[in-house]
């Protein structure tokens, strides 16, 4: 099998710095994780703040700390930096080799659509943001590692496009792109932000990030592992 990230993602229209941050982060013991975080805000505030969080949660993945406890940790310690006054979202998306498993923990309110063989399921249960509550739980889900399942999650600049336009986001829309397979996930990320981005006739309103995480089969070979980043300026 093999693990396939695509991401993408946009800063509000006319403030030039994004606010969301993007980790990709790989498992020490084997496996990958996403790290989706939306800061408060707008711009180089917002950006530092969520760059943070991301970089801490990275750390600690990457020091072999379980998602849950990564969850609990980031939103304690983005509340000891800002004194319980400035909030950020957070999606976690974890292939783990090491338990066989996907995890999806949140601290948002922005969904996680998951595809599989099946069809697709929707995690969109309400959960505190972190960093204002001092005693802060993160919603956590786990899911069979089977080829064929994606994991589709998005900051709230995404899930929220076209509310001053007189339009909607629709996950079904997503549920949609599911169906036909999923082969090549920076596209399907790039068919979601594109979406976004038109229900806001072309000037997004706020921040937006997607991001996929698909296990998918694959014959073995050398294990030849591959990163692409475009990254303008």
């Amino acid at each position: 099998m093999e693990i396939r990230v695509g991401i993408a993602k946009v800063g509000k229209y006319g403030v030039g710095v994004g606010g969301d941050s993007v980790e990709v982060v790989e498992r020490p013991r084997g496996g990958l994780s996403v790290v989706l975080v939306d800061g408060q805000g707008h711009g180089a505030a917002a950006k530092r703040t969520s760059h943070m969080v991301a970089a801490k949660a990275s750390a600690l993945i990457g020091d072999g700390a379980r998602d849950g406890a990564v969850m609990r940790a980031i939103s304690d310690f983005l509340y000891a930096q800002r004194d319980g006054k400035v909030s950020s979202t957070v999606t976690i998306l974890s292939a783990d080799l090491d338990h066989k498993s996907l995890v999806i923990s949140r601290n948002t309110n922005s969904p996680v659509i998951i595809g599989h063989s099946d069809g697709s399921s929707c995690i969109d249960s309400e959960v505190n943001p972190i960093g204002v509550h001092r005693l802060n739980r993160p919603a956590i889900s786990h899911w069979p590692l089977f080829p064929g399942t994606v994991l589709v999650g998005f900051t709230d600049g995404v899930t929220h496009a076209g509310r001053y336009h007189g339009g909607k986001f629709e996950l079904d829309f997503v549920a949609g792109l599911l169906q036909t397979g999923v082969e090549d996930v920076q596209r399907l990320a790039d068919e979601i932000l594109d979406h976004a981005i038109t229900l806001d006739k072309g000037r997004p309103a706020d921040d937006m990030a997607a991001a996929v995480l698909a296990v998918l089969p694959l014959d073995k070979g050398l294990g030849i592992r591959r990163m692409a980043v475009h990254y303008p300026f």
